[in-house]
């Protein structure tokens, strides 16, 4: 499960990094009346700074997935789950996952190109691959939704429904758990909160796609639907990346409990290095001063 963890946390980080990178530092141009650097390369950042963000989204939302089904393991197929949430099980899914994702993605940085005109500026052209039917309405909307919003959000639905339901039969028998039932218990009711936030944060993402998808990726001034929905949904993304390590720290005291001791580790580890160098600090002056003497 840390590894499922570690493995969100640095997704989550990415994310933020990204969304955050493409959507404050145009703002801040604006306000500023432009930026130099920023005008040469805008349109190389939207045509593959994009595209990246939307692979990384992608991985995020299936990192979420895998840790539910490795929960929903350990609390409803208990006599699999030495076999699935081994430790070789869980770094393969993890490969498979972030493989599957950039090869799906994969398509999306073909669909512009960046070319120069008499001023040295640049412009992106769509491409063949991005111009036909066929790929908007099978790749860029069936496959798209389907991938990205129906088959996760629906896995999603039933390991909650049924970690709900065990976590509604644990709760009865509470006074009687152990210590270690409890924080099990906690951890499953932690990330229950954490998917039901995912999906609600994920609600506005699916109207800007359509919108993007009718209305086209020029009509993004005031005034259009696309202008306001993007902003949301790039807002709600940024959001939940952000608040999935608070809702652990709040709602799990297992987690907070190891994260003390991770920290409290580190603090031990840093007096042994210094107290060593002190020491070989202290040696060396008195070997220079035994060879002066000499």
């Amino acid at each position: 499960m840390s590894l499922l963890l570690i493995n969100l946390a640095i997704v989550d980080t990415l994310i933020l990094f990204i969304w955050t990178s493409q959507t404050a530092i145009p703002a801040f141009c604006n306000y500023f009346n432009g930026c130099l650097l920023y005008d040469r390369i805008k349109r190389a950042v939207w045509a593959y700074g994009w595209p990246f963000g939307t692979t990384v989204q992608l991985m995020g939302t299936w990192s979420i997935v895998s840790i539910t089904f490795s929960r929903f393991v350990s609390v409803c197929w208990p006599s699999r789950a030495p076999h699935l949430n081994s430790r070789y099980q869980i770094t393969m899914r993890t490969l498979a996952i972030h493989m599957g994702c950039i090869v799906f993605s994969s398509f999306r940085f073909a669909e512009v190109y960046i070319v120069y005109d008499k001023n040295g500026n640049m412009i992106y052209r769509k491409t063949v691959l991005a111009s036909s039917v066929i790929y908007k309405y099978l790749y860029r909307i069936v496959l798209y939704y389907c991938i990205t919003y129906l088959m996760p959000l629906s896995l999603l639905v039933y390991f909650t429904v049924r970690l709900c339901t065990n976590l509604r039969a644990m709760n009865k028998k509470r006074q009687e758990m152990t210590k270690k039932a409890k924080e099990r218990s906690d951890l499953t009711f932690s990330l229950v909160v954490v998917v039901v936030v995912f999906i609600i944060c994920q609600l506005p993402n699916p109207i800007r796609r359509l919108l993007y998808v009718i209305h086209g990726p020029f009509r993004m001034g005031c005034g259009y639907p696309n202008f306001y929905f993007s902003s949301w949904a790039v807002i709600f993304v940024n959001f939940n990346s952000a608040c999935n390590f608070f809702i652990f720290c709040l709602c799990s005291p297992g987690f907070r409990r190891q994260l003390k001791q991770m920290v409290a580790r580190r603090r031990r580890v840093q007096p042994l290095v210094s107290s060593t160098t002190v020491h070989g600090g202290s040696i060396n002056t008195l070997s220079a001063q035994i060879s002066g003497h000499l």
